[in-house]
């Protein structure tokens, strides 16, 4: 039996695809083609039912099976490292920088991701802007993925992580790399869906960090708006730049307005305060 399945695909519809995908538990690698079309990657752990997906109309599905072999850590290997002052993520392939630097050795795994997307970056430059004047102590990283947003966190000081994620093993990936960082005591984490988990019971947060979709970021603001502190910070990405004003609107009906907006490439990421 294959250990994984790869569906490739490109269409004009990006936020089409994205919302087709967005409740599949896959990996998924985009790549602009030119000005209008995107070419899809996207893992899966188990054989998908291609026509429950819902692609757009434009898309024609190649699904194949994969050899039994980690095609997402194997797809990451050789990249280069990415800078977003003051964080430095590399692979084991690259040293780590000398000086101010908070080096950051991320192996994504099957998990998303190594922080060479987007979303990833700009969550990592907001949070970097705020923690030049505030020092959040009690963090939240919702859809944890590989952990580096929460390792990021540790990284500056702040001694209170919790990291979840809905799939396991993107729980066990954020696990290692924290070991792997040095900051595992730091981080406390565990499976859930959104903060329905009895971890988040009662607790507030200073900063709650959310890289997943901009549908789910939707259906979170209120539960965001509740476990967050009065002075407190919620930054979200996984939003195309076409979906940013419906996020930001649902944001706005539960008292939460943007502070921060970052655009890279395809993607907006936002820092919502009070």
């Amino acid at each position: 039996m294959p250990s994984a399945w790869k569906l490739t695909f490109t269409t004009i519809d990006k936020e089409a695809a994205e919302t087709a995908l967005e409740n599949f538990g896959a990996t998924i690698w985009a790549t602009d083609v030119d000005n209008e079309a995107t070419r899809f990657e996207v893992y899966f752990e188990t054989e998908p039912n291609v026509g429950a997906l819902a692609l757009p109309t434009d898309a024609i599905a190649d699904l194949a099976p994969l050899p039994d072999k980690d095609w997402v850590s194997e797809s990451q290997k050789g990249l280069p490292p990415v800078i977003v002052p003051p964080f430095y993520l590399h692979g084991s392939h690259d040293a780590p920088r000398a000086g101010a630097w908070r080096n950051i050795e991320m192996q994504a795994g099957n998990a998303f991701g190594s922080g060479h997307h987007g979303t990833t970056q700009g969550c990592l430059a907001l949070m970097a802007v705020h923690m030049k004047a505030h020092a959040p102590h009690h963090i939240a990283d919702i859809g944890c993925g590989s952990g580096v947003l929460a390792i990021a966190a540790a990284k500056t000081g702040a001694c209170h992580i919790l990291a979840s994620d809905n799939d396991p093993t993107a729980v066990a990936v954020t696990r290692t790399n924290a070991r792997l960082n040095g900051v595992a005591p730091r981080i406390h984490c565990f499976t859930a869906e959104g903060m329905a988990h009895r971890a988040y019971q009662a607790k507030r947060f200073d900063l709650i960090l959310a890289n997943i979709l901009a549908a789910p970021l939707r259906d979170l603001a209120a539960d965001f708006k509740r476990h967050l502190t009065p002075h407190g910070r919620v930054i979200v990405s996984g939003i195309l730049n076409e979906q940013a004003r419906r996020v930001i609107a649902r944001y706005r009906s539960h008292d939460l307005v943007v502070e921060q907006k970052i655009v890279i490439e395809a993607w907006t990421s936002l820092c919502f305060k009070r």
